[in-house]
């Protein structure tokens, strides 16, 4: 047929049929035989069978159909996204074309919601997974019953609920899932090749729902299911190898359960099997491999063979390599093999695969995803980061230590921070680059998450992720500039240094590998080991000290009142200090020859994991006359990372001395719907106007909705809040302060969330956020620790040069005095503009004032963030 093609002229009339039927036998014979070259031909006749049809010929629509698939099945062999995005178009055009009424329309429907869910795969981008159930759903809802292609709707429809069941864990939607694709068997008979593909998407869905009933029916049942798909699926056929995956991982998993030594050695063997019949640059060849390897290094955990240890270490290495796979796929083999070479050990080998796999993060969490999206790619990989600092140090390679932390850790932060940095430089040299930039980020940063119409929703994602790529070209265009060669990337080693002119930076870094402190001074950067600071000691005393949240999450932590909490947390806090001083501060101090001084030196904090939450600025020993302690010998700060102190100093130097006079906006909220009372929000509102005097224009706000408190910060200079705060440990971003708003009903709730306030521009006043609420500077899940996505670190990104937050639930009478003191001290001899030192001194002088006599649990909470 390819000869009679090639000896037809393009303008005889029977072409195009001829091309679409030469493409379609193509397409035939590589699902049956796997040759990618009977792909490549199916794929280049129906571009031409495109190209060449007319825009009003009614049959456009198919042939745009039949070549999205195409495309398709040619990114799922070889995994070029461009392939996928062109695929979307070919069938959103075909779509968007065909009338409603059309017979084929449900199919169409369907082929594009599977082309979204193959996005969502890539990307993580859950708008397009949304937009996939949408789409199945209605071409579910507009087949009827009896129609012969229901089954492949509905078991689709099946596929795309269970996907999004593994996302959220809702069981409403493994139930309906698992009721499509089982009506969907019932309605396919043996003989229809579609069949495997339901038997599979069944199989998938019964050992999930084992992992969460542990019935042994369920497992037994997806394996049965996963068995039938294998056999009727020939050899050679382009989907057996996933199939046989499956199976593997099924098998594996009753042997777990059973330790029945036949079931390991059958899944060993279909495991092999799926690697064998996979082409070797396969996109799903990483997952199989990984899926082989884990089967392997069971079986040397069980027996001992070295060979088999030595195996799974060799699969693992070569999925990370497996350029077209899934970026997170990789990630995580890396992290398995980083476990075996641990054992051995090889430490070099050990840090090219960590050093290769944070490479690979910014791909796993792209800049283009909704928030939600990145929250959830960086729970994926959370820790690694920190892992592969750890094994840099461990190898006397500091300075790549610290950019490994740097470079991995806050990706959503410096995401945040890049689409607000500023590019007045730009816009000087180069004026109508600058507005190409800031039109491109703008539309790039757009948030989706209130679009619900299916057809809106997709042509949002898409701007946006057109948005994405114009944007990376045009910073490309950028950095060709002199002068601009740096525009927007990461800091390099001497960048980062440079950032310690005012002070030292301390990383303390805590992982099972190993706990050291990273000192950052102008002059370079040095190591030294915390071995007393192991990962089950941490564990244990963040617990005894209350840092640990319960599993359910929502530890209701919003009341200024922690007289409650004191009997459980008094006894442990003055030894965890103690403690903290003694094995991490003290080594660090004697380190850098800190000694008491009339002019302490400032320093800066960063801890990652573990460490995150740790109140450094509070370690210290607490006997009568002592004065071995943080507070006592320098100024101490925290930072989420070295970017966004850059960040907070580039903010504090804007708003520096522009203002004759400074403008204070207080937020008060002494009642809050549903909250307990407030009693001394008043008494401090009160306390801040007598100690800022005539210095400051102050303005009260009192039980102020969010929009009123965002609308009005824009006008201020510093913004105090006095109310209740709350973190939010399965949503960062959902963590806020406690404010209300007015409905028919009355007076509700309000809230001020991250989310909002890191979203917010125009700030160009904004200099310090006073945050005296509680747990502003908290992430409760350990997983999200290294993002450091908290209230105090939004008001960072929105503009304010200084934050004042706390590390847990602060006390409202000491809140009073807290916020007195700090206002008195930066208002003396009436200054307006205080200097960056001079904010983080008002709060020392502050927590040293309130803590004499006072258990720490009471002044301890209070840090300073930012520049």
């Amino acid at each position: 047929m390819s000869l009679a093609v090639s000896l037809t002229p393009q303008n005889d009339p029977g072409v195009l049929g001829l091309l679409n039927n030469t493409g379609t036998v193509c397409s035939s014979l590589y699902e049956e035989t796997g040759n990618l070259s009977h792909l490549e031909t199916a794929v280049l006749y129906a571009e031409q069978a495109v190209s060449a049809t007319p825009k009003n010929d009614p049959d456009l629509t198919k042939r745009l159909h039949n070549l999205g698939l195409r495309l398709l099945r040619r990114y799922e062999r070889i995994g070029n996204l461009d392939d996928l995005d062109s695929a979307i178009s070919m069938v959103e055009q075909a779509v968007s074309v065909i009338s409603e009424g059309h017979y084929e329309r449900p199919s169409y429907l369907n082929s594009l919601g599977g082309l979204l869910l193959n996005r969502y795969d890539r990307t993580g981008n859950r708008g397009n997974l949304e937009a996939a159930i949408l789409h199945t759903a209605q071409a579910v809802s507009i087949t009827p019953n009896d129609h012969p292609d229901i089954s492949i709707w509905k078991n689709s429809l099946g596929d795309r609920l269970f996907r999004r069941y593994q996302r959220t864990g809702d069981m409403d939607d493994l139930e309906s899932a698992l009721l499509n694709t089982t009506q969907a068997i019932s309605n396919t008979p043996e003989s229809n090749p579609h069949l495997a593909t339901c038997l599979n998407s069944l199989g998938n869905m019964l050992s999930s729902q084992y992992e969460e009933t542990r019935n042994m029916d369920d497992l037994k049942a997806a394996i049965s299911s996963m068995r039938k798909a294998v056999q009727i699926t020939p050899k050679g056929h382009s989907n057996r190898a996933r199939l046989l995956s499956n199976l593997g991982l099924f098998l594996f998993r009753q042997y777990e359960k059973t330790n029945d030594k036949d079931i390991f050695n059958d899944a060993l063997r279909t495991a092999k099997s799926a690697v064998v019949e996979t082409p070797k640059n396969h996109p799903d060849l990483a997952k199989y491999l990984s899926n082989l390897g884990d089967v392997l290094f069971c079986s040397y955990e069980q027996t001992g063979k070295i060979e088999d240890r030595d195996s799974a270490l060799s699969l693992f290495e070569e999925s990370t390599k497996c350029p077209t796979a899934i970026p997170v796929v990789r990630v995580q083999a890396a992290r398995r093999a980083i476990r075996i070479l641990l054992t051995l050990p090889m430490w070099e080998r050990a840090c090219e695969l960590a050093q290769d796999a944070v490479k690979l993060l910014p791909s796993v969490c792209d800049r283009s995803l909704d928030r939600q999206d990145q929250q959830h790619a960086v729970l994926q990989t959370a820790g690694l980061a920190s892992d592969a600092c750890s094994l840099f140090v461990r190898t006397g390679r500091v300075s790549q230590a610290l950019q490994q932390v740097e470079f991995g850790r806050g990706l959503i932060l410096g995401y945040l921070i890049d689409n607000r940095s500023d590019a007045s430089a730009l816009k000087k040299d180069h004026p109508v680059l600058a507005d190409e930039f800031e039109r491109l980020r703008l539309l790039a940063s757009q948030p989706i998450d209130d679009v619900r119409e299916p057809r809106a929703r997709d042509h949002f994602i898409n701007e946006r992720t057109e948005a994405h790529r114009k944007l990376e070209d045009c910073l490309d265009r950028i950095r060709r500039h002199h002068g601009h060669e740096r525009f927007l990337l990461e800091p390099t080693l001497n960048e980062l240094l440079q950032c310690a002119t005012e002070g030292p930076i301390i990383v303390v870094n805590a992982t099972s590998i190993s706990s050291d402190a990273i000192i950052v001074s102008s002059s370079g950067c040095k190591a030294i080991n915390l071995p007393e600071i192991t990962s089950s000691q941490v564990s244990v005393l963040a617990n005894a000290f209350g840092m640990s949240s319960s599993k359910d999450g929502y530890r209701e932590k919003h009341v200024r009142d922690i007289k409650s909490e004191r009997e459980v947390t008094t006894k442990f806090s003055v030894g965890f200090l103690s403690w903290l001083w003694k094995v991490c501060v003290r080594p660090i101090f004697t380190e850098l020859d800190i000694a008491p001084s009339a002019e302490p030196p400032r320093m800066w904090w960063i801890g990652t994991g573990v460490a995150s939450s740790f109140p450094f600025h509070a370690a210290g020993l607490y006997s009568d006359e002592s004065r071995e302690d943080t507070l006592s010998l320098t100024i101490p700060s925290y930072t989420p990372t070295i970017k966004s102190l850059v960040y907070a100093r580039s903010c504090a130097a804007r708003n520096s001395d522009k203002h004759a006079e400074a403008s204070v906006l207080v937020v008060a909220m002494p009642e809050t719907p549903g909250q307990k009372s407030l009693s001394g929000v008043i008494e401090e509102s009160k306390a801040i106007q007598k100690a800022l005097g005539d210095a400051f224009k102050v303005e009260y706000l009192e039980k102020p909705s969010a929009k009123e408190v965002m609308d009005r910060m824009r006008q201020s200079d510093i913004v105090h809040f006095a109310c209740h705060g709350s973190s939010d440990r399965a949503n960062p971003s959902d963590s806020h302060l406690l404010l209300q708003t007015t409905t028919l009903e009355g007076p509700s709730l309000d809230k001020l969330t991250v989310q909002a306030i890191s979203e917010k521009r125009s700030l160009e006043k904004a200099r310090i956020a006073y945050l005296s609420a509680c747990s502003t500077a908290e992430v409760k899940d350990g997983q999200f620790a290294d993002e450091a996505l908290h209230i105090v670190s939004a008001f960072q990104v929105a503009g304010f040069g200084h934050v004042i937050g706390s590390l847990w639930s602060a006390d409202d009478e000491t809140c009073i005095q807290v916020a007195k003191l700090f206002y008195e001290y930066l208002a003396q001899d009436g200054r307006r503009n205080a200097t960056n030192r001079v904010i983080a001194e008002a709060l020392r002088y502050a927590t040293q004032e309130v803590r004499t006599g006072r258990d720490p649990i009471l002044w301890a909470p209070y840090i300073h963030s930012g520049a």
